[in-house]
């Protein structure tokens, strides 16, 4: 198919998806529009991204980490890679380091303060298997393994980053968020896991939710966590009290649902088949989708800023989306 038949396709696609948009209501009355603005496709495998301003860190998995000018959505530009970060599964940047997870490959740390020429720092060697999630905050950070389960990881020397606790299990470690002392992770066969890890060196269980299913992805938004289950949705989690999670609810989207970004009232979910939705979740009980957009792919990877979405789409790349919500 050519370039001009596929993009004809594509907007066919975002064409039905705004009417489905149109005719799915929330209880408030409420529907989400989506309108496409941009898409990068290089022919790599997008997985997860990171948007730092007008800058774009998507991590491909076979190419490694691609960085995007997005300053012009409709004209994205390449300027520049991160070597040997192939098998990338995630990335978080903060203050100019960018922390890569390489599956195989480990956890690699790069000086991205200018973005078109990344540095090596250094990397963190210790992990037990096929490093997936990393969240830095200040001298220390916190890794889920998808063969080791959760480490607390000594950042203040980058270029020797050092084990300083870890948490072990038979699940595998998927997503990880952090709330003051508290460590909400994704087991794939656990469900979420919650520790206490107010003393690094030795993470502790105080609580979980396992619903069955394969949990992944999660965005936790004050007393509440939002759980991707591959299998059964979107889980609403209360975690008012850590040690007793209450599910409150589960948005049932078909196999597939593995990523989540919660604005307000409404939870932007990705779901391999079925692309990108939009869910009022205003009544945790009851939640209802209110909008959707697809046009191919595989999507893998989430990110939010304001009223702009930005999608690690598979083959079809990176796509970025303005939505709007109306009455």
């Amino acid at each position: 198919m050519s370039n001009k038949a596929k993009r004809a396709g594509a907007v066919g696609f975002i064409l039905v998806a705004l009417l489905l948009a149109i005719v799915c209501v929330g209880s408030g009355g409420q529907r989400v529009v989506f309108e496409e603005i941009g898409e990068y496709v290089d022919g790599g495998m997008a997985v997860a991204l990171r948007v730092v301003g007008d800058t774009v860190y998507l991590c491909e998995f076979d190419r490694g980490v691609v960085i995007l000018d997005i300053s012009d959505p409709a004209n994205i530009v390449e300027i520049g890679q991160i070597r040997n970060t192939a098998q990338s599964r995630g990335i978080a940047i903060v203050d100019g380091i960018a922390y890569v997870s390489c599956n195989v490959n480990g956890l690699k740390l790069f000086d991205v303060s200018d973005p078109s020429t990344p540095i090596y720092l250094g990397s963190y060697g210790e992990s037990n298997g096929d490093p997936h999630q990393f969240v830095p905050t200040g001298d220390v950070g916190y890794l889920t393994e998808w063969h080791g389960g959760f480490d607390v990881v000594d950042l203040s020397a980058p270029a020797t980053p050092r084990r300083l606790g870890e948490y072990r299990t038979s699940g595998y470690a998927f997503s990880v968020e952090i709330a003051e002392d508290l460590a909400y992770v994704t087991m794939y066969s656990a469900g979420l896991v919650i520790l206490n890890v107010s003393d690094p060196e030795h993470p502790v269980r105080i609580g979980g939710h396992n619903n069955g299913g394969e949990t992944n992805a999660l965005c936790v938004v004050r007393t509440t966590a939002y759980v991707c289950d591959k299998e059964q949705g979107l889980e609403i989690v209360d975690v008012t009290d850590p040690a007793c999670p209450v599910l409150l609810g589960v948005f049932d989207a078909g196999d597939g649902t593995v990523g989540v970004r919660v604005v307000g009232d409404v939870a932007f979910v990705i779901h391999w088949e079925r692309g990108l939705l939009a869910i009022d979740v205003s009544d945790p009980a009851n939640p209802v989708e209110i909008g959707s957009t697809f046009d191919g792919g595989r999507p893998n990877g989430l990110w939010v800023e304001g009223d702009t979405i930005y999608v690690a789409d598979g083959t079809d790349g990176l796509e970025i989306l303005r939505f709007r919500v109306e009455e």
